[in-house]
């Protein structure tokens, strides 16, 4: 099961090489689905499918070398009561997480979703929202 976290690196640690040392010891592939890193400090999002067990286990050494470590579930809402199935997210969607289903109404696959939230803007009736929980 993929499972996204969210990494959050102080400044003085922005030039460390906790990343790649945690995936090396770990010996879990990560996919980097968004970063934002600077010379104050920044934030990854990755994705990871290994047990519940590894993650965890992913996560602490995360925290041990000083970098926040939070599991995100985010999830796209499309309100169907506005939503007219237009279409206008779906080319927009890099990873095709939005389709059409058989009846041509948007259905959403949350397992190909990268939480890039690159839909949002261009539903013209703002049908669709992101919501996160952490």
């Amino acid at each position: 099961m993929k499972r996204k976290i969210l990494l959050r690196y102080p400044a003085e640690m922005a030039e460390e090489p906790v990343f790649a040392t945690v995936l090396l010891e770990t010996g879990i592939p990560a996919n980097i689905l968004y970063s934002s890193i600077g010379a104050r400090g920044g934030e990854i999002l990755i994705g990871v499918d290994a047990s519940p067990e590894e993650v965890e286990r992913m996560m602490a050494l995360f925290r041990r070398r000083g970098v926040e470590a939070v599991e995100v579930r985010k999830a796209i809402r499309v309100d169907r009561e506005k939503c007219f199935d237009c279409g206008a997210c779906l080319s927009l969607c890099p990873t095709q997480a939005l389709r059409f289903s058989p009846d041509c109404s948007l259905e959403v696959e949350e397992e190909k979703c990268v939480c890039c939230e690159a839909c949002v803007p261009a539903c013209p009736v703002r049908a669709i929202t992101v919501r996160s929980f952490e």
